[in-house]
């Protein structure tokens, strides 16, 4: 009994003690922490598999001509030109989930609200938006702009990229230094085929491809044709392109086709401690010519002026049988350059392009005038001067003291995919011209300083450049000066594409001095203005 009366006595304790215990942890102790379940981590959104972007564009350009050809009067043969379009863009892209594979395509529309529905309707004997020919106060459309309506599916294609590798087919607006996109007018250039590369490591990357047409920035189809090998007498030119010497063709031929471009990469990139950057590229332009290319930069040190060296080299060649004849043709180049200031960076450049000379027996009906050094000929075409000659003003042969036999120059690099468009690698090329244009030897120096601010919302660029085409024929330079500026209304990204409204305004002046001969000289002046108007989304 006692035993349990003491039992019960010591429960009784145990349960006021713990009562009061209770109280005073109410009353005067730090509240216990709550006990809360965990949150689970917050889900990372998930991408969206549709992505769309797009572009409204409108443009404005013009060229004034106030040169003289040959000693002739006035303006000369050229009448100023003056063109505006207008363009949107349409991009979308769907990538399906995981599988590394993704379609796309893209679609531009372009309208300059003059009536001209599209380049076939153009004429060079009737005046108006259409036609070429010079009307008071002669003032020619500027077709480097298309004056005319485009509407064009100009992408559509498949992509995979997964474990290294990046698989690209269909129609697609890609570029490479010799095949480039040329976006400096409403559309950029797109190429048909198929690309494969492979991320070998952090360092070593290997791409190939096979492009079989292509669709040119004032075309709205893809076809086997180039700008050196679409012109023909009674064929077609490609708006804004500059037709090759009918010299050459056949007149029977409307145009010249080729089977594309095959393309192949070796691409090395260094560790921080050797950041050298180097490709080596191989082209292989079907029925033209085939060349390598180099390019590599590397940074000099860690100095706070960020000073760099950047070289460029290549060589192409082609058989005589091949469409545009001889082509042995050399590039090197190099440029450096530093920030003297954060936003600021100076470069200097140079290239230089060896002329070629072969001493030829001239076929029957083709002479070599002696005073503008300038092949001749009585005839519409002919296959057996089967050279890749200059253009521009630049001497194409002198004739030698035996009858019927003269001195050929030759030796430009051939660019399928950027002659008249300006757009090629070199680093020497301006806003309105370059070696590679001019289809000869020479060398270039040109000078550049580039303003970013800081917001990196307006950027002013300007350039100076002196070309030297002269050959054993006679002297011919060329200045040409640069100023390129755009201002973003919003806010640019730190990543990604820029959305929002932005002006671009384009200046350049150019003025040749030739000197063939006594009489002879062409002086000019050129300046070319484009205004651009652009709203990105």
């Amino acid at each position: 009994m006692l035993t349990k009366l003491a039992r019960v006595g010591l429960t009784a304790a145990v349960m006021v003690l713990a009562a009061t215990s209770f109280s005073l942890a109410e009353t005067t102790a730090t509240p216990a922490p709550k006990v809360v379940a965990q949150a689970s981590p917050e889900a990372k959104a998930t991408p969206d598999p549709f992505t769309y972007h797009g572009y409204i564009r409108a443009y404005d350009f013009t060229r004034q001509n106030a040169y003289s050809a040959y000693g002739g009067p006035g303006p000369g043969s050229k009448a100023n030109q003056s063109s505006e379009n207008n363009a949107i863009s349409l991009s979308g892209a769907y990538r399906f989930e995981d599988s590394g594979f993704s379609v796309g395509g893209s679609y531009l529309y372009a309208n300059p609200f003059n009536n001209c529905s599209n380049a076939s309707t153009a004429s060079s004997s009737l005046p108006g938006p259409c036609g070429t020919k010079s009307v008071p106060p002669g003032l020619n459309p500027d077709t480097t702009l298309p004056p005319f309506e485009m509407s064009t599916l100009y992408e559509a294609y498949v992509k995979y990229n997964g474990n290294g590798l990046n698989f690209q087919g269909g129609d697609l607006s890609y570029g490479t230094p010799w095949t480039p996109t040329s976006d400096s007018r409403l559309k950029p250039v797109a190429y048909q085929g198929v690309d494969l590369s492979y991320k070998i490591n952090s360092n070593w990357t290997v791409e190939g491809a096979d492009w079989w047409q292509w669709e040119c920035r004032t075309c709205s189809n893809f076809d086997q044709g180039t700008l050196l090998t679409a012109v023909a007498p009674g064929g077609y030119a490609y708006a804004g392109a500059s037709a090759y010497s009918s010299l050459y063709y056949d007149p029977t031929e409307t145009t010249y086709k080729t089977s594309g471009t095959f393309y192949g990469r070796l691409g090395y990139s260094g560790p921080k401690d050797l950041p050298l950057t180097a490709n080596v590229y191989y082209y292989d332009f079907q029925n033209i010519a085939s060349a390598w290319w180099l390019d590599a930069k590397m940074p000099l040190g860690t100095s706070k002026l960020k000073p760099y060296v950047a070289l460029q080299t290549g060589a192409e060649n082609a058989p005589s049988s091949d469409l545009l004849g001889k082509i042995d043709s050399t590039i090197f180049g190099m440029q450096v350059g530093f920030n003297p200031m954060s936003n600021v960076l100076l470069s200097g450049s140079f290239d230089s392009i060896p002329w070629k000379t072969d001493t030829v027996t001239l076929p029957a009906g083709i002479t070599c005038n002696a005073n503008t050094h300038q092949l001749g000929t009585t005839k519409a075409y002919n296959h057996n001067m089967p050279y890749f000659l200059p253009t521009g003003g630049s001497a194409d042969c002198s004739p030698t003291a035996t009858a019927g036999v003269a001195d050929v120059y030759y030796g430009g690099w051939a660019s399928p995919y950027t002659d008249s468009y300006v757009t090629d690698p070199t680093y020497v090329t301006s806003g309105t011209t370059g070696l590679i244009d001019r289809r000869g030897g020479g060398s270039a120096v040109k000078l550049q300083a580039t303003f970013t601010s800081d917001n990196k919302q307006f950027w002013v660029q300007v350039g100076q450049t002196w070309y030297d085409f002269s050959n054993p024929g006679y002297a011919t330079s060329t200045n040409a000066t640069d100023f390129d500026t755009q201002y973003f209304f919003m806010k640019y990204p730190k990543s990604g594409p820029y959305k929002g409204l932005s002006l671009r305004v384009r200046l350049f002046s150019r003025s040749a001095t030739n000197f063939p001969a006594p009489g002879n000289a062409i002086a000019g002046l050129f300046k070319y203005s484009r205004f651009q108007a652009e709203y990105d989304f």
